[in-house]
């Protein structure tokens, strides 16, 4: 028998997402996305006594945000951005803070800690329009919508206005009484209405490329709709997480913004997606 290596194995850190697809505009998550972060994933607000901390994506997880909390709430004053481009998402008041602590409990979706936003006034500001002016961009999402189809209106996930212009861009809406996700750019439907209505968790993968005047919707990785004429406007003010006029009802657990068209990575990172979340 040979002799044994008695060298210390230590073991490998799995890949995150960043590091199998580099090169995001933005990515937030209440998950380590990237070897090399060792940062914190959020800053949270307690409603005890209005102090705040950051927490990293293994103290999230592990009971450390919820010993912070205490008996009471928590609630995300900033969304970090892990891409290392300092796009962190930022609520601009304690009205707008989505919650991630309910009476010493943290938020999940299936069986994951969530953000939850109210439907009311939860924001969160990106600081600057990550999408540029007829764009292209790929974006994922993990979000699960608690709205019915009582509900007026289309309800986006993710935005970006224009400014002194009528309509909004909104790349990932869901509209309850047209039962579906959808993608819009200034006010017209670029990508067809779903015949899908869920309250479930959902991965939500929306492809624009400005070069083919194109896009796709994608849920839970099989194609819902496609189409052209997409990128047709000017996008100047800031990208937000939620939405001033028709606010987000339900959770985010994750949000992966490229400038790029990575429709041959979209497998690549859907799968990375669904293996985290399960």
């Amino acid at each position: 028998m040979a002799p044994m290596n008695n060298r210390l194995l230590v073991p490998r850190k799995t890949p995150g997402l960043l590091d199998l697809v580099p090169g995001a505009a933005a990515a937030y998550s209440l998950r380590s996305l990237s070897r090399s972060y060792a940062g914190p994933v959020v800053t949270v607000r307690r409603s005890s006594d209005d102090a705040e901390e950051d927490f990293t994506a293994a103290e999230v997880a592990d009971g450390t945000l919820a010993a912070f909390c205490g008996a009471g709430d928590g609630f995300v004053k900033q969304w970090w951005d892990q891409s290392g481009n300092g796009n962190h998402a930022v609520a601009a008041a304690d009205a707008n803070e989505p919650q991630i602590v309910d009476s010493g409990v943290v938020v999940t979706e299936e069986g994951k800690p969530a953000l939850q936003f109210d439907g009311v006034d939860d924001l969160l500001d990106c600081g600057k329009p990550l999408i540029a002016s007829v764009g292209t961009c790929s974006i994922y999402a993990v979000i699960k919508s608690d709205r019915t189809t009582s509900d007026p209106g289309n309800f986006p996930a993710v935005s970006q206005y224009q400014t002194g212009v009528a309509g909004r861009a909104r790349f990932i809406a869901y509209n309850p009484q047209a039962v579906g996700y959808n993608t819009f750019i200034d006010g017209a439907t670029d990508l067809s209405l779903l015949s899908d209505f869920s309250t479930d968790q959902q991965v939500l993968t929306s492809l624009q490329c400005a070069t083919a005047n194109a896009g796709s919707l994608y849920i839970n990785g099989a194609i819902q709709a496609s189409g052209t004429g997409v990128n047709a406007s000017v996008q100047q003010t800031n990208t937000t997480i939620g939405d001033t006029v028709e606010v987000w009802y339900g959770s985010f657990q994750e949000l992966i913004i490229y400038t790029a068209d990575l429709s041959s990575q979209r497998e690549l990172i859907e799968g990375n997606i669904a293996w985290s979340y399960s």
